[in-house]
């Protein structure tokens, strides 16, 4: 019996992100998340080239990062 590699692959957490599977993630479009880049306030990524990348961990710590029940609480947090 053979192992099918696209199952295999499916299973497999990338070890670096696209733009677009980032924004997935956090749940943004592709270009708010390179807005973000550019205005350096997203999450950290990876140069690879020309390629933008981002490490999934990178991600998840800017999800992760302090939250906040109102925006008082945020202003004063900057």
């Amino acid at each position: 019996m053979t192992t099918n590699q696209n199952d295999h692959a499916d299973n497999v957490v990338p070890m670096l992100l696209s733009t677009k599977q980032a924004a997935r993630m956090i749940g943004v479009s592709d270009r708010t998340l390179e807005d973000w880049r550019l205005r350096g306030i997203g999450p950290r990524f990876v140069k690879i080239g020309r390629l933008v990348r981002y490490r999934p961990a990178d991600v998840m710590s800017f999800i992760e990062r302090p939250t906040f029940q109102n925006t008082g609480e945020a202003r004063f947090a900057a």
